[in-house]
């Protein structure tokens, strides 16, 4: 009886996703498409990577969030549209077109800039050799679970910040001072190219949201020199210092 009603959820969530997709693809202007697309685990939160691309045009993105609740981040570069009750879908087309015939939609669209993309890249080879980022919330925030705003803006950028083992954090974590990248990785946690995770200890975990990440890595390059240069280059040699010793002292279990 428990599987077969984990099946029907299962069955369930599986036509909700398809209704989202279509409702969204149905809302979309031209020259608009839906690029990369996730549904979040917990409650009815679906993010989509939008792309607009055009003749003679770079591309533009566009990130937007379909929910029956409110987003809990705070100073995020995302569009959300609640549509209420999960029962009644039908509406969010309507709710789509809505959005992009008002003239300010131009404002939410955003171009990733060769030093972002250089991040992105950085991010994906961490997790390459077993790292990712994280930040260590407040006790109340934390505890909240997501009942509390997070203000990307000001209590991420007060929160510490590590690099640690991928797989679990309690045998590796290494303090990193770096308040510009943070600030990077706070942005991009804001379009949803980041997703996080909390973990023990008050962590958040900061993974890249691959199905997002890699069609933007293989579209755009950052040049000749590479993501190793321009991050050294913005944010000084201490930040791949860190990522080095990260790599050589994993297998150390360091942990803080």
């Amino acid at each position: 009886m428990q599987n077969h009603r984990i099946f029907q959820e299962l069955g369930a969530r599986k036509l909700m996703e398809e209704q989202l997709v279509r409702s969204l693809k149905e809302g979309l202007p031209p020259f608009v498409t839906l690029t990369a697309y996730n549904l979040s685990r917990a409650g009815i939160s679906f993010y989509g990577l939008l792309a607009r691309r055009q003749e003679n045009k770079p591309t533009n993105w566009l990130t937007i969030r379909l929910a029956d609740h409110p987003l809990w981040l705070l100073e995020a570069q995302q569009v959300s549209i609640e549509f209420g009750n999960p029962a009644d879908l039908l509406g969010i087309t309507a709710k789509v077109q809505q959005f992009f015939q008002d003239p300010q939609a131009e404002d939410d669209f955003y171009d990733l800039l060769p030093l972002e993309i250089a991040v992105l890249q950085f991010l994906d080879e961490c997790q390459k050799q077993g790292l990712i980022w994280a930040v260590r919330l407040p006790e109340a925030i934390f505890a909240g679970h997501k009942k509390f705003p997070l203000d990307l803006k000001n209590d991420f950028m007060k929160a510490d910040l590590f690099l640690g083992d991928r797989n679990n954090l309690n045998n590796f974590l290494l303090p990193v001072e770096a308040k510009s990248f943070q600030a990077a990785l706070a942005v991009l946690f804001g379009k949803n190219l980041l997703f996080s995770q909390f973990s023990r200890g008050r962590l958040l975990r900061l993974l890249p949201t691959n199905q997002w990440i890699q069609p933007i890595i293989k579209q755009r390059t950052t040049g000749d020199h590479g993501w190793e240069k321009q991050l050294t280059d913005q944010y000084g040699e201490q930040l791949i210092a860190a990522y080095e010793k990260a790599k050589q002292g994993r297998d150390s279990n360091f942990l803080l």
